[in-house]
């Protein structure tokens, strides 16, 4: 017998009128029946293609709601832009759509800084997939990694390196000819897969990212998505040149706003001190002093603990905080108990602390609570640091967290041990995971 229809049963069952049972990937009743699972989540609503006619009602929808950009996909050359109508191709199957339903519902929130409503992932990224097998299949591999994290599903972690298979396999044949935009997208999210779900995959894809941007040069890096993704590339290659102990790959660090947002500009400004304070490390003695000086006297001028209000102010702070650390271990080979470290590493948790653990805001916070945990020697802030890491771990379930919790402890260990030796503390924290487990941290 029908029944009302659901907001949660999958399309299919909601289509007929039938109570769903809501098993996934494919619900009991279509499988019974034989049906095309339509899958789950939010329903994608097409526009009607340029030339046909519209009915009222998507002319009054269109008025009220405003113009939407339109998204040219004829030429892979052309500037992409964000259009729902383009987002998942009508060839594209039930359990890829599920993954991608999981990725632009869950995983790209989770990835940014910014608020739902405004998620650069969403308005830059997600439209694109239209346009690229290989960009569609590394988000694909994404969210079946997270997927079979929430399900424990092994045969979802097979699913995600098939596709990230595809994904490689087709940025290879295509990165000549595509967009370089696309390639980049691509690109940049093999990285940040990379770093959320520990694949030790040994590619270095910010080189990669290098390439395809000295391709044309910046100056035609001109659109809002380029923008965007210039951006993201200048996160993920400050914080890695942080991770692997060198200076970053790319000139351009604090020219582009984090995930292309104003408002955090301020932000971006410290990072791109920390990108300064990354250099320093290939720098001679007196060449070293002076730009430690120098940077020094920067972040001491934007150094306002007090006036820090609002999610983006704690954490912009506890950036500073962290910049400074970071200065005093490449500068000095100074890290705890000195008490410039000491206060730093106090400070910054505690404006992490400020900042609800559900916050966008905590997805860029992994860097200074590393930095600051490792330098904590108190057992009050250490048992904040890994209830922290916890609790991130219980709202987004990304292995990397787990791992950094891991590495953090090994840290303390070695450094409580050298201590207890000679009375002082001169272990970088970044070289001793790049020695004893052989990779980066996961700080990014």
């Amino acid at each position: 017998m029908p029944f009302s229809r659901t907001r949660t049963g999958c399309f299919t069952c909601r289509e007929d009128g039938y109570k769903c049972d809501e098993q996934k990937p494919f619900c009991g009743r279509c499988i019974r029946l034989r049906k095309t699972c339509k899958g789950y989540g939010v329903r994608l609503k097409w526009q009607t293609p340029q030339g046909a006619p519209k009915s009222k009602t998507a002319k009054s929808r269109q008025q009220q709601k405003g113009a939407v950009p339109t998204v040219s996909c004829e030429s892979t050359r052309s500037t992409i832009r964000p259009d729902p109508s383009c987002i998942i191709p009508n060839d594209v199957n039930t359990v890829n759509r599920y993954l991608l339903d999981h990725w632009s519902t869950t995983l790209a929130s989770m990835v940014s800084m910014v608020p739902s409503s405004r998620n650069p992932f969403l308005v830059h990224l997600t439209p694109m997939i239209s346009c690229s097998t290989a960009l569609r299949s590394v988000l694909c591999s994404i969210a079946a990694c997270h997927l079979a994290i929430l399900r424990r599903d092994d045969s979802l972690h097979t699913l995600a390196t098939r596709h990230r298979l595809v994904a490689v396999s087709s940025l290879r044949q295509t990165i000549e000819t595509e967009s370089p935009e696309l390639s980049l997208a691509t690109i940049l999210m093999l990285q940040v897969s990379d770093r959320l779900f520990t694949i030790d995959s040994g590619v270095d894809h910010l080189s990669g990212a290098k390439a395809i941007i000295g391709q044309g040069g910046i100056d035609t890096w001109n659109s809002s998505s380029a923008s965007f993704l210039l951006s993201l590339c200048s996160y993920h290659d400050i914080l890695a040149s942080v991770s692997r102990g060198v200076s970053p790959l790319f000139e351009f660090d604090g020219k582009f706003p984090i995930e292309g947002i104003e408002s955090m500009k301020e932000l971006t400004s410290v990072l791109r001190i920390v990108g300064q304070i990354s250099r320093m490390r290939d720098q001679g003695p007196e060449d070293l002093d002076a730009r430690g000086y120098a940077v020094e006297k920067v972040l001491d001028a934007l150094d306002q603990p007090d006036n820090a209000s609002g999610d983006v102010a704690h954490t912009v702070q506890a950036y500073k905080d962290a910049a400074f650390i970071y200065l005093n271990r490449v500068w000095h080979n100074q890290g705890s108990p000195h008490p410039s470290s000491l206060k730093h590493a106090r400070r910054c948790l505690a404006q992490l602390a400020f900042v609800p653990v559900a916050s966008p805001l905590v997805s860029a916070q992994v860097w200074p609570l590393w930095t600051a945990g490792c330098e904590s020697i108190d057992d009050d802030q250490r048992q904040f640091v890994r209830e922290r890491i916890d609790a991130m771990y219980e709202v987004r379930h990304l292995p990397s967290l787990r791992r950094i919790k891991q590495d953090i402890e090994e840290v303390w260990k070695i450094k409580d041990e050298q201590r207890s030796l000679i009375g002082v503390d001169n272990v970088d924290c970044i070289k001793v995971i790049l020695r004893n487990r052989q990779r980066e941290a996961d700080i990014a």
